[in-house]
């Protein structure tokens, strides 16, 4: 791993020397800058394999230990309630409309899993689960707009569902937390932190679309995080698009998420 990290640092430096530690310095030194992210990332050690872990005893292997793996976070927080970038709608029911797109689009033999925070509260809507678009939109359809936006506690919740489920694939497969947002966090300490581990002790994909929001969030975080700004309905599905393009094994001329 370490090899190939060199060869494609080396490509992207377009340097031509008998060894990389140099050029591997710079450029990792140069990501962490940009990031804001303290330490050598996951991504970068490639001689660490210790994520997940063990696990406990009694743990159940899986039968498929290449299966992906999405944990969806949908913002009903009280300003989805708002109409600007919703052409006339409020901003949540276009982001239910997306999400269900989203839901469609993945693999029938993804595990997916939905964390909702609304007017009802913050909960784990469907556990992570083979891949229910019907269950996973009622959800999502059924929610109300209210209350803050935890994303610290819900980041680190939903990393901690993926690392159980990792143990149970050895390892093996790919691991994604998706967040559809429009506001900042009310919890911005644990937020930080909450990215701070997953990104440092993890192979997990973190990916957010900021609705309504341009560039200005804390979770637009480049070299860290796969950040989609969404002005409108249509972008929004576009955002979403972004993470299914991220996985090698799917096929985005499958996605239809055609909102006009």
């Amino acid at each position: 791993m370490k090899n190939l990290y060199c060869s494609v640092a080396m490509g992207l430096a377009a340097i031509s020397l008998g060894g990389c530690s140099e050029a591997e310095t710079k450029i990792t030194s140069a990501i962490k800058s940009v990031s804001g992210v303290k330490g050598e990332s996951y991504a970068f050690r490639g001689a660490d394999q210790s994520w997940p872990g063990a696990g406990n005893a009694d743990l159940v292997l899986a039968d498929n230990k290449d299966t992906a793996n999405y944990y969806v976070i949908f913002d009903g927080s009280g300003s989805m309630q708002e109409t600007e970038c919703g052409n006339g709608s409020q901003r949540i029911e276009v982001a239910k409309q997306a999400v269900g797109t989203f839901f469609d689009a993945l693999p029938k033999n993804a595990n997916v899993g939905l964390i909702i925070f609304d007017a009802k509260g913050t909960r784990n809507a469907v556990p992570l689960k083979p891949n229910d678009p019907d269950l996973l939109k009622s959800f999502t359809n059924d929610s109300s707009f209210g209350g803050g936006t935890p994303l610290g506690y819900t980041l680190d919740y939903a990393y901690k569902e993926l690392m159980k489920q990792g143990q149970m694939q050895q390892g093996y497969g790919e691991f994604n937390i998706v967040v559809l947002t429009d506001g900042a966090a009310s919890d911005p300490d644990d937020m930080e932190k909450a990215i701070e581990h997953i990104t440092y002790n993890s192979p997990v994909s973190l990916h957010t679309i900021g609705f309504c929001l341009g560039d200005s969030h804390a979770l637009n975080k480049k070299g860290v995080i796969n950040y989609q700004p969404a002005a409108n309905a249509a972008e929004l599905v576009k955002g979403l698009q972004s993470v299914l393009a991220e996985s090698p094994s799917f096929d985005t001329a499958s996605f239809d998420g055609d909102q006009s």
